[in-house]
C-alpha cells in the first residue's frame, strides 16, 4: 500500500513539474492552419521564385521558418532560417522570395518550409516543387488577401556554391 501511495504522490507532482519546465505556459503541438499556399512549379533559372503563404496559429506561438532545399541523392544546401517579425506570431500573410542564380546549371528541387513554434517544435512543414525551364503563368491570387500576399515576409538565403553532396 505504501508503494501505491508513493506512486500517486509522485504522479500528482507531474503537472507542477511541467509548469516549471514551460515557465507556466502550456506547450501545445497542434498544427498551424494554412489558409493559402502557392508557388509556381516552373520558372526560368535566374528568376526570383515567390512562395505565397497565409498561415494562422490560434495560440500565437509561431516563431521562425526553416527553409531547406531537398534534392535526394544530389546536392546538400545549408538550411535558411527566417525569424518572424513581432506581430506575426499569431498570423502572417505574404511571400518568401528565393533568388535562383544563373552561374551554374541548377537541378529541379523541392523547397521544404518548416514553421516552428517558440519551443522549437516543427508544427507544420509544407513542400513546394520547382522545375527549371520556361516560366508558367502565375495563378491568380485570392482577391480578398491579394494585397497582403504581396508583402515580403523574408528572403530565403541559399549559397548555391555549397551544393555538391558533402
Amino acid at each position: 500500500m505504501k508503494l501505491f501511495m508513493k506512486f500517486f504522490f509522485i504522479l500528482s507532482l507531474f503537472p507542477i513539474f511541467i509548469g516549471l519546465m514551460t515557465n507556466g505556459h502550456a506547450q501545445t503541438k497542434g498544427e498551424f492552419i494554412v489558409n493559402f499556399a502557392y508557388a509556381p512549379e516552373k520558372i526560368r533559372q535566374g528568376d526570383t521564385w515567390k512562395i505565397y503563404l497565409s498561415v494562422i496559429d490560434p495560440e500565437g506561438n509561431m516563431h521562425q521558418v526553416v527553409c531547406r532545399i531537398e534534392q535526394p541523392g544530389e546536392s546538400y544546401f545549408k538550411p535558411s532560417l527566417i525569424y518572424l517579425k513581432k506581430g506575426m506570431e499569431k498570423q502572417f500573410t505574404g511571400y518568401f522570395a528565393l533568388y535562383t542564380q544563373t552561374f551554374y546549371e541548377l537541378d529541379d528541387f523541392v523547397l521544404a518550409l518548416s514553421i516552428l513554434d517558440r519551443a522549437g517544435n516543427v508544427r507544420k512543414t509544407l513542400r513546394f516543387p520547382l522545375e527549371f525551364g520556361g516560366g508558367e503563368p502565375m495563378k491568380p491570387l485570392p482577391p480578398d488577401i491579394e494585397r497582403d500576399l504581396n508583402r515580403r515576409i523574408g528572403m530565403i538565403d541559399v549559397d548555391w556554391n555549397l551544393g555538391g553532396g558533402f
